[in-house]
């Protein structure tokens, strides 16, 4: 029987503590309702996350925001969402083609604000990415000093508003800019990382680069922008795209020869290759490797060899499309017996003839690869990995059992 007088203090010790976490809740978490943060608390009580070993960074764009049902926050250090775009004077795009742009429409969503609570509740850290992705746009932008200093206002505002705790930046420029660029953009880097080491010191700064970027700089100059940054994720994936004359593997390992003879093939690149390189002006433990969850299938001339032309494209033959971890694993026209596995990429590579009748050749992303990539992050002593994209498993166990394995204590 409890005693009556037990009753009376407890029962109002529990009422405060629980007003208290809802009143911590609605200042923490604002736009998020207390009873949904609440249920994130709950149920996070007994499964704690996990003791990383290593950064596991993830990358979760606005069109893969449904399958963020299936992430395992508990094995995640940081989620990023990808992202919000930023015009030529500095302005997060907001509209598009008279249309709300999609990734400001999700990032001023519910949805995102209850996946910072969730994330941050579990124990995970939640950053944005910021993109700008045109050349042009790209070289206005620099060509115009007031507009950097307009995006970085914009940025601290966003940053202490939404209280995350990263900022990652992806500025990409297709080719080789006019020399004045590289030293105005790290110029900006250096503003911008000075501004908020002053001004929102506990946010966490991270830049994305190129697996070429230290032997063909183009507008980043790897060595000058590292130290400015906490983290360097470099994007070692696309090594193979839809935009490549060869179907190939989109991360091979090994491969890449620089000066290859008659009777040598070569692969346009290679990661380990891409990390030697970075390792000789990155310090290692600031590295974090990009890890593809995705592969290419691409309609071929002859999909009986490895990196066989690819077609035209065009509405006849077809075009090179995606293919998920998940949809490899659900995707009935990748008989066993017509897969290969490439050494040397450390790949998985299979064909298959379309309802067109034309040839496919299909370079995947499978349990045996992205394990391989784990281990070259942990045997390599690099910082950790950066996933793109989260949820592109779905449901899948597999590739958060070896997270566990590879990166926790």
């Amino acid at each position: 029987m409890v005693d009556k007088k037990a009753f009376f203090y407890i029962f109002p010790a529990l009422f405060l503590i629980f007003t208290g976490i809802g009143l911590y809740l609605h200042f923490r978490y604002p736009t998020v309702s207390p009873l949904v943060s609440g249920q994130y608390i709950l149920s996070n009580l007994g499964h704690s996350h996990a003791k990383m070993q290593k950064d596991v960074v993830g990358f979760l764009p606005y069109w893969n925001l449904d399958n963020s049902k299936y992430l395992h926050f508990d094995l995640l250090s940081e989620v990023f969402f990808f992202s919000l775009s930023v015009d030529e004077n500095g302005q997060i795009i907001k509209i598009v083609n008279n249309e709300t742009d999609p990734g400001w429409r999700w990032w001023s969503s519910p949805t995102i604000q209850n996946l910072i609570a969730k994330t941050q509740i579990t124990g995970a850290k939640f950053g944005l990415t910021i993109a700008m992705q045109k050349n042009k746009t790209l070289e206005s932008f620099l060509d115009n000093p007031s507009a950097q200093k307009t995006l970085i206002s914009n940025l601290i505002q966003i940053v202490k508003s939404n209280k995350i705790d990263g900022l990652n930046l992806d500025f990409e420029y297709d080719g080789e800019p006019d020399d004045k660029y590289q030293s105005e953009f790290t110029n900006f880097a250096k503003e911008l990382t000075s501004t908020f080491r002053t001004q929102s010191p506990k946010t966490e700064l991270s830049i994305d680069f190129f697996p070429l970027s230290v032997e063909k700089p183009r507008l980043n100059d790897v060595a000058s922008l590292a130290p400015l940054f906490d983290k360097v994720i470099v994007m070692s994936y696309d090594y193979y795209s839809g935009s490549s004359d060869l179907a190939g593997p989109v991360a091979p390992i090994f491969g890449y020869i620089a000066n290859p003879s008659a009777d040598q093939t070569s692969y346009f690149f290679d990661v380990k290759t891409t990390y030697n390189d970075f390792q000789k002006v990155v310090p290692k433990e600031k590295l974090i490797m990009g890890v593809p969850y995705y592969g290419w299938d691409y309609p071929v001339e002859d999909n009986t060899v490895a990196l066989s032309k690819v077609l035209p494209q065009n509405d006849e033959n077809g075009y090179p499309e995606v293919i998920s971890y998940g949809r490899a694993r659900t995707n009935t026209d990748l008989k066993p017996q017509n897969c290969q596995w490439d050494d040397t990429a450390k790949a998985t590579w299979c064909a298959y003839t379309d309802l067109n009748k034309i040839q496919r050749e299909v370079w995947l992303e499978d349990n045996k690869s992205i394990e391989i990539k784990f281990d070259f992050a942990k045997t390599h002593n690099l910082g950790g990995i950066a996933i793109w994209t989260l949820g592109y498993d779905k449901d899948y166990p597999d590739l958060w059992n070896l997270i566990k394995h590879y990166f926790t204590k």
